[in-house]
């Protein structure tokens, strides 16, 4: 058994929050208390929560009967932030635009601390940096020469895009497995292109989030037909820019299946001819009321649709 690990969430798992409340108990994600640290406090623990991180690679193993693993972290030149790169207000306090803008933080304001962790995993030799791409697409890209190589593999991670990953899954921070099957993976996968992700700032399709994308793919098994609905969407949405757009949607999106993979609809019969949409009655797709997706939209396609 191959154990697939998410490096990125381990070292965050390992950075226990370092605040404390006046009895000394530590409050997570709010700052109560100490508002510095001395160079030996830090040093103190970044040790402790890098021995945390090799400690939850080998209890990953024991608890999957692992022979090894791969561990796969962030690097630099993600080809989705050169597609989409960040841009700031005129004051520099926050993103109005880029991917994973929602995420972004003032310098001093993220945990630096994992940075390092990433870093030191590479230099003993735990882990392989993503560089160009993102870890993600290391572990994707993994998974399919573990398969065609004939041996078990199980991704290890509690990150939801990565249930484009046919397989079975290890959640590290519940314990918990589960398996996704080929059809769940692809189409978990199509209705991403739908919803995007607004986790990313990747948004989609307008005015469609994670209920009625599932919706639209409810009891839909040919892929063409999966295909068919993500174009017949981006045509309502976007009319005549819906290529571009779906270009730029599905190429943040897509994870690699090998280096020089990306997301390409040259293989969809009916985005090279939209003539063979089906005629068919507008689509009611109402289950619940769904609660409002949080992205930074862009006013026109993302720069560098197409990947050097």
């Amino acid at each position: 058994m191959l154990a697939l690990i998410d490096g990125d969430v381990l070292a965050y798992l390992a950075c226990e929050s370092r605040w404390r409340n006046k009895r000394g108990e530590v409050v997570v994600l709010l700052d109560k208390s100490q508002k510095s640290f001395t160079k030996e406090e830090d040093r103190e623990y970044l040790e402790k929560s890098f021995g945390a991180m090799k400690k939850m690679i080998d209890s990953i193993c024991e608890a999957l009967f692992a022979d090894d693993y791969l561990m796969a972290v962030k690097g630099e030149d993600n080809f989705r932030d050169l597609m989409y790169p960040i841009e700031l207000n005129e004051a520099g306090t926050k993103a109005i635009w880029g991917y994973k803008a929602n995420r972004w933080k003032p310098e001093g304001e993220s945990n630096k601390f994992v940075r390092v962790m990433r870093k030191l995993a590479v230099m003993e030799d735990l882990a392989i940096e993503a560089v160009g791409r993102e870890a993600d697409d290391l572990l994707r890209i993994w998974a399919g020469e573990a398969e065609l190589a004939g041996e078990d593999y199980v991704i290890v991670s509690n990150d939801k895009d990565l249930d484009c990953i046919p397989g079975k899954h290890y959640n590290p921070k519940t314990n918990k497995f589960r398996e996704v099957s080929r059809h769940a993976a692809m189409r978990f996968y199509y209705q991403q292109l739908l919803m995007g992700d607004p986790t990313d700032n990747i948004p989609g399709v307008p005015q469609i989030g994670p209920i009625k994308a599932e919706a639209y793919m409810k009891n839909i098994d040919d892929e063409h037909d999966m295909q068919e609905i993500v174009v017949e969407q981006y045509l309502n949405a976007y009319g005549d820019k819906w290529k571009e757009y779906l270009l730029a949607n599905g190429r943040l999106l897509y994870l690699q299946k090998t280096p020089t993979d990306y997301f390409s609809i040259s293989d969809w019969p009916v985005a090279n001819d939209v003539t063979l949409l089906p005629v068919r009655e507008p689509k009611q797709v109402v289950a619940k009321k769904e609660e409002p997706m949080k992205k930074i939209f862009t006013p026109a396609p993302f720069t560098g649709v197409v990947p050097k």
